[in-house]
């Protein structure tokens, strides 16, 4: 009798369960139609729940997932779902910590569906590993009941064996005149590959100014987020008073894997003249015109005194000729008066000079 219970309690129990999982999947109707992933260039399209993607990431790659959510509720059930988010997490990707983003939210009517895409950068500094990625939907339909979707990949992280990646290349300052001295560059560079980096050799380059700076490094570990991974420096140097003004490309070069490898950046330099502006006095002038007199202020620095004159303006189409005295009427009618005196005094005289002349 107690074992028929115990059976029929077990069978309840397994009923129940089957239940509510069948309720659930029933009632969940948010769901990922489509999901892709893009790595660098390549995309790995029509991911299903536990896919790895196909393509690997390196260090530095950008991670985009495009995730294609429905609301799978029919046009006769006509439900919205509402205040719909997509979270993404690479988990353990960031020395240890997780990477996440979350879209923002949205709403989608019965039958209808959105894509949402969230990138992410894998670190400079990550181990080769395989990480888990989980992809949550979630969201609320109209009769307040919460639906839910889920899906994991997998994301391949590769390092090649060798690779160093300049991650500062600056100059400080990046433009110059007339000093020309302590110019900083600054550098640093990460091993970012496998493998243990010897010899490794730093410079700072640029032939046209004759700079060549170089140092060597011993070790450069290949231990992400550890400080024996990574080389930091600032070098000093001046520029030739006579360089010529132009832009300098500065180049900033790693050698490792005994010289076989290479790494470059540039930053550029600006040379300017140095040039002296000598100050020009200039005279500004002004001119105006009204159509009514207006006052003309002549001051004279010597006394300070002013004195005003009165411009009358010309009637339109009229033209205002300026004559000297010696052209105007009242100088040739003077003229003509002293030549009619000349004459008349000439001829007294003569008449005069006759007379004297009879009675002697």
């Amino acid at each position: 009798m107690v074992k028929i219970k115990i059976r029929s309690l077990l069978i309840g129990l397994v009923v129940f369960v089957f239940l509510m999982s069948t309720a659930y999947a029933a009632g969940s109707k948010l769901i990922f139609s489509d999901v892709d992933v893009k790595v660098g260039s390549k995309t790995s399209k029509n991911l299903d729940d536990g896919d790895t993607i196909n393509d690997e990431a390196e260090p530095g790659d950008a991670v985009e997932f495009r995730v294609e959510v429905k609301n799978n509720f029919t046009n006769a059930e006509d439900l919205d779902i509402e205040d719909i988010t997509v979270e993404v997490t690479i988990e353990g990707i960031d020395d240890g910590d997780d990477l996440d983003d979350e879209s923002s939210d949205f709403d989608l009517r019965a039958d209808r569906d959105k894509r949402v895409n969230i990138e992410f950068q894998v670190p400079i500094e990550v181990e080769e590993d395989t990480f888990d990625v989980l992809i949550h939907a979630e969201g609320e339909d109209e009769n307040g009941t919460d639906h839910e979707a889920d899906m994991r990949l997998r994301l391949e992280v590769d390092k090649e064996s060798h690779k160093i990646m300049i991650t500062r290349n600056t100059l400080s300052p990046a433009e110059i005149s007339c000093s020309r001295k302590n110019v900083h560059a600054g550098l640093t560079a990460i091993n970012i590959g496998n493998e243990d980096e010897e010899d490794v050799t730093v410079s700072v380059l640029n032939s046209d100014l004759g700079i060549d700076m170089e140092q060597a490094v011993s070790e450069l570990t290949a231990e992400p987020n550890e400080d024996e991974s990574r080389f930091s420096n600032t070098y000093s140097f001046n520029v030739p008073n006579d360089a010529e003004a132009g832009s300098y490309p500065i180049i900033f070069r790693v050698l490792y894997d005994e010289d076989r490898k290479k790494t470059e950046e540039t930053a550029t330099l600006t040379v300017n003249d140095c040039a002296t502006t000598a100050a020009k006095a200039t005279t500004p002038s002004t001119s105006s015109t009204s159509e009514e007199s207006e006052d003309v202020t002549v001051i004279t620095p010597t006394t300070g005194r002013t004195t005003t004159a009165v411009v009358e303006e010309a009637p339109e189409g009229a033209t205002i000729t300026q004559e000297g005295f010696f052209k105007s009427n009242a100088f040739v009618t003077g003229i003509i008066i002293a030549e009619v005196v000349a004459v008349i005094v000439g001829i007294v005289l003569v008449v005069s000079l006759f007379r004297r002349r009879g009675q002697a």
